[in-house]
């Protein structure tokens, strides 16, 4: 767990910067290896590209878009019916 000398705090993971400092007083955190890799995870993290939309979203979309425009039809023809 990353400790601050200088705040005299413990710092979770997620909130030491990329660099390992402290996001407080900005000096080195101590456990380099834990601020190391949550660096390398977010740098990971950041390139992953994202992945395709499944079909059946697509499907369930389309059946959407057809519903409400019936029910648009059925709207208008009750108001000028």
């Amino acid at each position: 767990m990353p400790w601050c000398a200088d705040c005299d705090r413990f710092l979770s993971p997620s909130t030491v910067r990329p660099d390992g400092t402290c996001p407080t007083c900005g000096r080195k955190v101590d456990a380099g290896d834990v601020a190391t890799s949550v660096a390398t995870q977010r740098a990971e993290q950041e390139e992953e590209p994202l992945p395709p939309i499944p079909w059946h979203l697509k499907l369930l979309a389309l059946a959407i878009v057809v519903y409400l425009a019936y029910r648009l039809y059925q709207g208008v023809g009750w108001v000028f019916g």
